[in-house]
C-alpha cells in the first residue's frame, strides 16, 4: 500500500483481522477457500502479481497427512497457476520453506545449488509444488519466483499457534507458562524478522524473469540461544521442559543469502536482538490486559 499497490487479500473466512484493522478500508478482503476454483478465479481477475502464501500443513505434521496435504495444497496450487494463465497473471512468487527443502545439510550456509533431500512430509511437499512451479515457468509465459524463506518471526506471529518459537516462547514468557523444547534445546535455525522477509516479497514482485533464492539472515542461533534473549529482552524468566526431538528434524540449517544479494539487490536490515526487541513489544501490546491465559 505505501508503494502506491491496491492489495486483495484472499482468506479463509475464520481469518483474525485484527492484525490489519487499521488498513480494512483500503485493502479487498475476500473470503474463501483455495480449492475452491470459482473463488480463486474470480479473486484473481485483474490482478497483476499474486503472493501464493497459503500453506494448510505444518512441519510438525507427520507422512500420515501426506494425502491431505497433495488435495489441499499442490493441486490447489496447480489449479491456481491455470487460473492465473487464464486471467492473464504475469507474476507469481510462492514462499517456500527454506528450512525443510534441503534436508541435512552437506555445506553451512546453504546454497540454493544443495541437493533437495527433505527429512519431513512438509518439505517433501514444498519440493514436489517448487518442481511444479519450474514447471510452468518453463513451458509458459509465466514469471515464478520462488522464495525459500528462513524462519521468519515478528509483530503478528500467532504466540498460541503450533510452530514459530519465538511467538510461543513470549506467550510462555508472559504468562510465567512452561515452554516445551525439543531434544537439548541446541537445534540451530536461521531466524529472519518479518518485515525483511515483506521487503523481499515486494522486490520479488517487480523483478523479471524467474528466480529460486534463499530469504534468510544468513546467521544460525540454537533454540536456547534465542530463548535467553527473549529473557534478557523481556527480563522474565522461562520455565522449561524438555522433550524428545521431533523425527524429520533437521539439526542445523542456516542459508546462505548471498543469490538474493546478487540476483534482487536485497539483504536483511533488522538484526536479530532488534526484531526480537521488536516483537516482544508487540506481544506486550497484544496480550496485556489478559488476566490469564486464554486456552485455544
Amino acid at each position: 500500500m505505501e508503494r502506491g499497490d491496491h492489495p486483495i487479500i484472499f482468506t479463509r473466512p475464520s481469518f483474525d483481522v485484527s492484525n490489519i484493522e487499521d488498513i480494512l478500508d483500503r485493502v479487498d478482503l475476500v473470503y474463501g477457500d483455495f480449492m475452491d476454483d470459482v473463488a480463486v478465479r474470480n479473486a484473481t481477475k485483474g490482478v497483476d502479481v499474486v503472493f501464493h502464501l497459503i500453506s494448510t500443513t505444518f512441519p510438525s505434521m507427520t507422512i500420515e497427512s501426506s494425502v491431505y496435504d497433495l488435495l489441499s495444497n499442490l493441486l490447489p496450487t496447480i489449479r491456481l497457476v491455470e487460473i492465473c494463465l487464464s486471467n492473464g497473471i504475469k507474476k507469481i512468487v510462492y514462499a517456500s520453506s527454506g528450512g525443510t527443502i534441503y534436508g541435512d545439510p552437506i555445506t553451512i550456509p546453504v546454497r540454493e545449488d544443495h541437493p533437495l533431500i527433505p527429512k519431513s512430509a512438509y518439505g517433501q511437499s514444498k519440493l514436489t509444488i517448487e518442481n511444479y512451479l519450474n514447471f510452468y515457468a518453463r513451458s509458459t509465459d509465466l514469471d515464478i519466483d520462488i522464495l525459500r524463506v528462513s524462519n521468519p518471526y515478528g509483530p503478528g506471529q500467532n504466540p498460541y499457534g503450533v510452530q514459530g518459537i519465538v511467538g510461543v516462547a513470549m506467550r510462555c514468557a508472559f504468562f510465567d507458562n512452561t515452554l516445551k523444547i525439543y531434544g537439548n534445546g541446541e537445534t540451530v535455525r536461521d531466524y529472519l524478522y518479518i518485515d525483511d522477509v515483506i521487503n523481499a516479497l515486494l522486490i520479488s514482485s517487480k523483478m523479471s524473469g524467474s528466480h529460486t533464492v534463499n530469504i534468510s539472515s544468513g546467521k544460525g542461533h540454537s533454540v536456547i540461544d534465542i530463548v535467553r534473549l527473549i529473557e534478557q529482552i523481556s527480563g522474565r524468566n522461562i520455565r522449561k521442559e524438555f522433550i524428545p526431538d521431533r523425527k524429520g528434524d533437521v539439526v542445523v540449517n542456516i542459508l546462505s543469502n548471498e543469490l538474493a544479494w546478487k540476483t534482487f539487490g536485497w539483504e536483511p536490515k533488522i538484526d536479530l536482538h532488534e526484531g526480537i526487541s521488536r516483537t516482544w513489544d508487540w506481544i506486550n501490546q497484544r496480550l496485556r490486559g489478559l488476566k490469564k491465559e486464554i486456552t485455544v
